[in-house]
């Protein structure tokens, strides 16, 4: 769009159920590429190096994590979008900068938002790019990450050992490192990195379950069961570490599909207006067919949107 809004293709684009041509593909791609831009070329002048860039005020902010997380995690969006210079601007800044950065990294800085976004953002654009300077510095920061983990496989919420949200050792701090780990192990050749971050399977398997289903604080072998905030991920990422397996792993296959039955059987709830949620279970610790196993909180968590998603994905391999 250009600066007096949407051109008329671009509204025709944007028409739910327009037929999806290449032409309305090639408008919505561009119209989408537009808006990367307009808003990485805000970061670059009013926030480059920053975390954050704050929408009011128009400066650069921390955000608490002091790793220009809004670069480095755009920069695989920018190789796929073809803004190859502004991607070249961003390595050169990463090559120059990043790595002080992650020396300093430690305190209250999120080991799981750095796991997910900037070893992610690095790891991602080493594979689209090959340039090593994105693996040299994901070497880096995978050791910092991976020094939390302990020989069980469990991560703290913070670099300091800090909890998150729940206060306690979480589904999510633990079981949300795995993609990053396995693709930097197999991207160095060194395999101590996935091996860590793989033991908290074992872990979590001598664990009361719920047919699958771990609460949030799973140490405790009772309370809060969701695919929200602090459990989510950890269930995502079981599919996905499986199809990094090559489909080998039959321990993931089989942690991945007895979560979906026992959210269905657990989980999931019809509403007056036809459609189907998926609900939180304080869950009372038994598990023994029959029940009672807790009470349901009829409430679905925003997280939850990512559900579809990665039941979709073992779909074809059902």
């Amino acid at each position: 769009a250009g600066a007096g809004g949407p051109t008329p293709a671009e509204l025709a684009a944007a028409i739910p159920g327009v037929p999806l041509t290449d032409e309305v593909l090639a408008t919505r791609a561009s119209a989408i590429r537009a808006g990367m831009s307009f808003a990485w070329d805000n970061y670059r002048q009013k926030a480059w190096g920053s975390d954050n860039l704050m929408p009011i005020s128009g400066r650069g902010g921390g955000g608490g994590f002091g790793q220009a997380v809004t670069m480095v995690d755009s920069l695989d969006t920018l190789w796929l979008m073809g803004l190859k210079d502004e991607f070249d601007e961003a390595r050169d800044w990463c090559r120059d900068h990043l790595g002080q950065m992650i020396q300093r990294l430690g305190g209250g800085v999120s080991v799981f938002e750095t796991t997910i976004r900037s070893l992610g953002g690095l790891l991602a654009a080493f594979e689209l790019s090959k340039d090593s300077v994105f693996l040299e510095l994901s070497v880096k920061l995978g050791d910092k990450l991976i020094s939390t983990t302990n020989q069980r496989g469990v991560t703290p919420y913070t670099f300091g050992g800090g909890s998150g949200g729940m206060g306690c050792h979480s589904l999510a701090e633990s079981g949300t490192s795995q993609l990053e780990m396995n693709y930097l192990s197999y991207a160095t050749g060194n395999p101590s990195y996935a091996a860590k971050a793989n033991k908290f399977y074992e872990t979590i398997n001598q664990k009361p379950n719920l047919g699958g289903l771990w609460p949030n604080c799973w140490e405790a072998g009772r309370g809060k069961i969701t695919f929200g905030a602090d459990g989510d991920s950890f269930y995502e990422y079981l599919v996905k570490a499986w199809l990094q397996t090559g489909q080998t792993d039959d321990r993931l296959w089989k942690m991945y599909n007895d979560a979906i039955d026992s959210m269905e059987h657990h989980l999931t709830s019809r509403a007056h207006d036809g459609l189907l949620y998926l609900n939180n279970l304080e869950w009372n610790g038994n598990s023994k067919s029959g029940g009672p196993f807790g009470a349901q909180d009829v409430a679905m968590e925003h997280l939850a949107c990512f559900v579809p998603g990665w039941i979709a994905l073992g779909v074809p391999h059902q």
